[in-house]
């Protein structure tokens, strides 16, 4: 079987999902500008031997439906002869995008693929347009498709208390807003034109969704969001609703030799699991411990981890799972913050987080990365790289 390598990874800035900096730029409009992008950045790349696009996105209607994959690549400079595919396992998407990749490598039937994902969470609604069937209640329990509710019940198993979960969320905010000054995400963020508050067209190259004054105090002022009578998990120390996209350009690794180019990573191994919808974030775990046992791994081999942080109680009862310590979590886990700080534009999530990664590998010269997310309805997806 061919080895997966990892050529590059992008990402745009994340804007505010409400009244922010992409309010007036389509979901296309974004994943098209990464896909020119990542081949302007590997000119030995060419775009005229792309095998397959394939794009995460969750809500695909309005402007995200009929194939977006297709849809975007028709407004770049990719042939019209390259197919592309919509993916779809809600937050694990584009994380599923690298997978599906992944394995038409392997098996020889692909040698360069583009992957990705977009969500554009102020033109398109997380509910828009969701009709559950009723006698779904017959089988799980209701609060299960409540994402808030799911993290409340985790709070409560894992004894995870409020102080916990804003302490994380600052965490976040406060790593992401020091990545920011220190220039940690200019290899992955691509400029792209927005509008500030005023309507005015700007170039937008920082993520809008981050808090630099978020305190301790503020964020225990917040309100619970889902359970008013005795709930910990508030808007806080819950990922964030923004608007954003990510690429990634995945080869063979036969083929990136024969082409000249440098790959930054390969894929060691890749799962997804099913779990009790009711705790749906607690996926990661048994997805991470899957990857690892393919990978001939254990969790203390792995370097750095990119956990994604759905939100906050979630995130802890993950990390209390895997058995890592908080010490552990300061030197490996989420070190320029997270989704609480950045967002989770759903179909984008998991190929954001594999960049994160392979960035984090590259800055602290480490070998061995774990990306790892939950999924709502109680699944977890996970995929180990190495630095090469």
């Amino acid at each position: 079987m061919e080895n997966v390598v990892i050529i590059d990874g992008i990402r745009t800035p994340m804007g505010r999902s409400k009244g922010g900096v992409f309010r007036h730029v389509r979901a296309e409009d974004l994943s098209a500008h990464l896909m020119n992008a990542i081949f302007e950045r590997n000119p030995n790349a060419s775009n005229k031997e792309l095998d397959d696009i394939i794009w995460g996105c969750v809500q695909q209607t309005l402007e995200q439906g009929f194939n977006i994959a297709k849809n975007a690549a028709l407004l770049t400079d990719i042939p019209h002869t390259v197919p592309a595919v919509t993916v779809n396992r809600l937050c694990g998407s584009s994380m599923q995008a690298i997978h599906d990749a992944s394995r038409l490598i392997m098996t020889g039937d692909a040698k360069s693929v583009l992957i990705g994902g977009v969500e554009h969470m102020g033109h398109v609604p997380m509910t828009h347009g969701i009709d559950f069937n009723p006698k779904l209640t017959l089988r799980v329990a209701k609060a299960a498709g409540a994402m808030g509710l799911t993290a409340e019940m985790l709070a409560k198993m894992y004894k995870i208390s409020r102080e916990e979960q804003d302490a994380f969320a600052l965490r976040s905010h406060q790593l992401a807003a020091l990545a920011t000054e220190k220039g940690k995400f200019n290899n992955e963020i691509v400029p792209i034109n927005g509008h500030d508050a005023t309507g005015n067209l700007i170039s937008v190259n920082y993520d809008e969704v981050i808090r630099f004054d978020a305190s301790l105090q503020g964020l225990a002022a917040l309100r619970p969001a889902f359970d008013p009578v005795s709930g910990t998990v508030t808007a806080g120390n819950s990922s964030a609703l923004s608007d954003g996209a990510s690429a990634m350009l995945l080869t063979s690794e036969s083929y990136a030799t024969q082409q000249g180019i440098k790959p930054r990573a390969k894929i060691r191994a890749m799962a997804v699991v099913g779990c009790d919808p009711s705790i749906m974030g607690f996926g990661p775990v048994p997805a991470s411990e899957l990857a690892l046992k393919r990978a001939g791994l254990t969790l203390n081999d792995i370097d750095i981890i990119e956990l994604n942080e759905a939100f906050a109680a979630q995130s802890i009862a993950c990390l209390k799972g895997l058995k890592l310590s908080e010490n552990q979590l300061d030197d490996k886990v989420n070190l320029s913050g997270g989704a609480i700080a950045l967002g989770h534009p759903l179909g984008c999530s998991g190929a954001r987080i594999s960049t994160a990664l392979l960035n984090h590998l590259e800055q602290n010269d480490k070998q061995f990365g774990l990306a790892t997310m939950c999924i709502g309805f109680g699944q977890g997806i996970a995929t180990i790289i190495e630095r090469v």
